[in-house]
């Protein structure tokens, strides 16, 4: 197909609304784009503070386990939890270490 002269000068005022669709197109996609990966950032930044959160209490969980041996209020208290909780009974030889 050739392009004459006339044919190039109807296409010229085209190519301007042809290039604004292009950059208004590409900076919806970009800002989409951060958008998405913000939310991305934020649920992963969440995940990581709860797994902390649950190591932390796995943590304290097990110090008062290995104390209830040897403390009958730290025992009292674990039996209220596992009542309250439905949890497994911790018990456990002296020196034997339990996981929650």
């Amino acid at each position: 197909m050739m392009t004459t002269e006339k044919k190039f000068q109807t296409i010229v005022p085209y190519g301007g609304i042809l290039l604004a669709i292009c950059v208004i197109g590409n900076l919806y996609l970009v800002l989409r784009f951060r958008e998405v990966y913000r939310d991305r950032v934020a649920a992963e930044r969440q995940v990581q503070k709860l797994a902390l959160e649950q190591q932390v209490y796995e943590n304290v969980l097990r110090g008062f386990i290995q104390r209830a041996a040897n403390d009958p209020k730290v025992a009292e208290i674990l039996q209220r939890h596992q009542a309250v909780s439905g949890a497994r009974p911790a018990t456990a030889a002296p020196g034997q270490e339990l996981k929650p």
